[in-house]
């Protein structure tokens, strides 16, 4: 389980067609910033970050 890197919201990097688990919430986008990946639970979140990486990352 990973955390949105904008709200902390649990997230799980895989997606709804990996697993049966259907409760859960995925990871929406996704961005490589300085060798690391980070997770979002929404696109508009992954922008956010994107605007100002320093932030959050």
């Amino acid at each position: 389980m990973a955390q949105c890197a904008v709200c902390g919201a649990d997230i799980d990097r895989g997606s709804l067609e990996e697993t049966d688990y259907r409760d859960e919430e995925f990871a929406v986008a996704q961005v490589e910033y300085e060798g690391e990946t980070y997770v979002f639970c929404s696109a508009e979140h992954r922008d956010t970050f994107e605007e100002d990486p320093e932030e959050y990352a």
